[in-house]
């Protein structure tokens, strides 16, 4: 793990002399990542909302809630920093009191341990902004958490954003107009509106990101208006913002480990754990279209044995099984969802079984409610595919999170001015 982090770290540190605090940042973009194999269950969302996209409004005192669990440990003392990114995530040269009232590092002190359960782990939480973290700028942020004040060596790193909404976005998601996208693609035709606020060569200072289902690492970026006008800029045409609709995801539920719920061929109780085996997978890249209701790659922590899931959820090993004839010499198979974190690593990575003819995962999470894909990573690549086994539908359901950036002449960030979340389902937002 020491070599994995030394390689994201930057020789040169962020540092602020009067309270003698500094923090090793990741050299370019800031990931959305953990670094730390017994560290599950990385959440962060609107309070009261767990499927909601992490989106803070500036000025607004609605929190986000943050937590994770170290499993086979006691509570460890772990500290926390926010550092404000640019729109490709890169790390801003502000000093942290240029964007936040309160301390760049912070203890995180609110931890629990698990309650009666077999595997056991500590729990952590944290809410931002709070009373040592208040944050005056719009824009990306990173959470940043490492040990004992050893800041070389993050444990995660989890992304969330900051919006001050001074301008609209009017989007439409549509079937493409041109036959050779027609069956595979969903196209975002969408406008800034933005009457009351001033706006020049947005050519120059505006920014678009598009962020499908919460997957930072695909997000679609350089995106060019088609026309300006004096309110609005437009981003309409036949052949641009066209995004591929993927596939519904597959989802487990294991709220209960009293009774097999659909997908879920048996539940074992072996050496003092409990073993889920989920029904054999198949490739659906040739199938019909199908729509299932689902949480496009979300989950949901719940215990319906329990009272509280985030202390007295079990941790279980669930056995993932994929069908394939073959092992794929050209490349890898992932289990891939949120709770993956959107990321292919050795902690998701399938293994083949020659005798069985099938691909192979045993991962343990914690009980509740899961949505999964297979995606394939060719070899000498690092952006993995998620429509070569499961196949990509223009009748997809989909959210899309629009994010629109202005940096005017002179500044030294860029504004997150607005950020909305558009559904493919529901055609005018």
């Amino acid at each position: 793990m020491k070599k994995t982090i030394a390689k994201l770290l930057l020789i040169g540190l962020l540092c602020n002399a009067e309270f003698e605090t500094c923090i090793a940042l990741p050299q370019g973009p800031m990931p959305d990542s953990v670094f730390a194999q017994n560290i599950k269950t990385v959440l962060l969302y609107k309070q009261g909302w767990e499927f909601s996209y992490p989106i803070l409004q500036l000025n607004n005192n609605e929190p986000l809630v943050f937590s994770f669990d170290e499993i086979y440990s006691k509570a460890k003392n772990y500290n926390y920093s926010v550092v404000l990114c640019d729109a490709d995530w890169v790390p801003t040269r502000l000093s942290f009191m240029e964007y936040m009232d309160g301390f760049f590092q912070n203890p995180l002190n609110n931890y629990d341990p698990s309650f009666s359960t077999y595997i056991p782990y500590t729990h952590y939480s944290l809410q931002i902004p709070n009373e040592n973290v208040k944050l005056k700028l719009s824009g990306n942020y990173a959470l940043v958490v490492y040990e004992n004040g050893n800041d070389d060596e993050p444990i995660l790193i989890k992304r969330f954003i900051v919006a001050d909404d001074k301008v609209d976005i009017v989007c439409e998601v549509n079937r493409p107009v041109l036959p050779e996208y027609q069956d595979e693609y969903q196209q975002l035709n969408f406008s800034i509106q933005h009457t009351n606020y001033m706006i020049d060569n947005p050519q120059q200072t505006v920014k678009i990101n598009i962020v499908k289902n919460g997957m930072w690492r695909f997000s679609v970026g350089n995106i060019n208006p088609q026309y300006i006008r004096d309110d609005a800029i437009m981003y309409h045409s036949p052949d641009k913002n066209l995004l591929l609709g993927g596939n519904e995801y597959r989802s487990f539920d294991l709220k209960s480990l009293k009774y097999q719920s659909a997908n879920i061929e048996s539940i074992n109780y072996i050496g003092e754990t409990f073993k889920i085996v989920l029904n054999p997978d198949s490739p659906r890249k040739r199938n019909a279209y199908f729509y299932n209701e689902e949480f496009n790659g979300k989950y949901l922590i719940q215990n319906q044995q329990g009272h509280t899931p985030e202390n007295d959820a079990e941790y279980v090993h669930v056995l993932f099984s994929f069908k394939r004839d073959i092992n794929l010499d050209e490349g890898d198979i992932y289990v891939f969802g949120a709770f993956t974190n959107f990321t292919c690593s050795n902690n998701n990575k399938m293994i083949f079984n020659s005798e069985k003819g099938v691909y192979e995962l045993d991962m343990l999470v914690k009980q509740g409610y899961y949505n999964y894909q297979y995606v394939f990573m060719p070899n000498n690549s690092n952006q993995a595919d998620e429509t070569y086994f499961e196949g990509s539908y223009y009748e997809t359901e989909n959210d899309y999170l629009i994010l629109v950036y202005h940096r005017p002449y002179g500044a030294r960030y860029d504004q997150l001015i607005s950020a909305k979340v558009v559904n493919s389902l529901k055609r005018q937002q």
